[in-house]
């Protein structure tokens, strides 16, 4: 029988090519596998003026498929896309259509540029169930593929705690998400106060300060966060609820989890889900419910190793490599109609 013609493949993104941490975890790690099927992927890196961008997208080259990184187009940037006659992937792990700091998350432009950018695709790929009901799934055209945590770069073992050890709660982020620990500053201060031999590790490039809780302030490296993820005990997700955290894709959660860390988080989007109904984590709402949380792992080391190993095999079952590729070539050879 002979083999199928190659797909040719553009994927264009805003990101850049070389740093971007969530183009590498929804594109460059799907390559090998889309590869291996007779997918060949050009990526394009999109121009930043919008006047140089429309000539870019004026002159690409020919391909079966475009698939889109997170991008949102103008009107006449998709109609530049539309003379290729080229299918359209459109794939997203943040609401892009909203602001993640704007009153209400408002951004009429954006929201305006990501419906047309949604309703001009052949198919839509989001990162969470929150992604999947903004872009319509009552098109049929949307499909759920969560976020890829490359799971092997973690140490997929807990830590156990020794006798009397201080029990370290850890937060790892940079200076987006900054706000949310501090949105969260009474839940923590009502922590330190309610709980004895207990510190906050705090690994960014901010500082936090508490009246009642030790903070240790780590200035944030690959080093640092590698060991810190194996030298605490629980994984802090502070968070609040609004459009943008209802639908966003986070990774931080995933790689606590992979790190035999079992997550504090509040009820919020994709950290319901990654919770897993207390077998992964445990959700809190207020400051009562966050020290309760607290409290329960501190005073039940084997519920918490448990919990850490739950994790760990939650994520390698939902957010490897080996699971989410072949479900973006399924997407893909369902736009193209191609058949075995």
């Amino acid at each position: 029988m002979p083999s199928k013609k190659p797909v040719n493949v553009i994927a264009l993104t805003s990101s850049n090519l070389e740093r971007n941490l969530t183009l590498r975890l929804r594109v460059l790690l799907m390559l090998p596998f889309l590869s291996a099927n007779g997918y060949e992927v050009e990526i394009i890196q999109l121009e930043s003026s919008r006047k140089k961008r429309v000539e870019q997208l004026g002159k690409l080259p020919h391909a079966d498929l475009i698939w889109i990184h997170r991008h949102i187009f103008s009107w006449r940037e998709l109609q530049k896309l539309k003379r290729l006659r080229a299918k359209r992937v459109f794939d997203h792990d943040d609401p892009v259509g909203f602001s993640s700091s704007n009153f209400a998350n408002l951004a009429p432009k954006k929201w305006l540029r990501y419906q047309l950018t949604v309703r001009s695709s052949s198919a839509v790929i989001a990162a969470s169930p929150g992604l999947v009901k903004l872009a319509n799934p009552k098109k049929g055209n949307v499909y759920h593929i969560p976020l890829c945590a490359e799971p092997n770069q973690y140490s997929l073992k807990t830590n156990p705690r020794l006798e009397n050890e201080t029990f370290r709660l850890l937060w790892i982020g940079g200076h987006s998400t900054f706000k949310y620990l501090e949105y969260c500053v009474p839940m923590l201060e009502a922590i330190g106060k309610a709980i004895d031999n207990i510190e906050l590790i705090v690994v960014g490039h901010s500082k936090l300060t508490l009246e009642s809780l030790k903070v240790v302030n780590i200035q944030w490296s690959p080093e640092q966060e590698r060991e810190q993820f194996t030298r605490c005990h629980v994984g802090l997700v502070p968070t609040t609820n609004d459009r943008w955290t209802r639908a966003k894709a986070t990774l931080k959660p995933l790689q606590y989890m992979a790190s035999g860390l079992p997550l504090i988080a509040p009820p919020v989007g994709v950290l319901v889900d990654f919770a897993d109904n207390g077998k992964n984590g445990l959700l809190a709402t207020n400051a009562q419910e966050w020290v309760a949380a607290i409290e329960k792992l501190k005073n039940n080391e084997s519920l918490r190793i448990t919990m850490g190993e739950n994790g760990i095999n939650y994520v390698k079952a939902h957010h490897s490599v080996e699971v989410l590729a072949p479900k973006v070539l399924q997407v893909f050879e369902s736009v193209l109609k191609r058949t075995a």
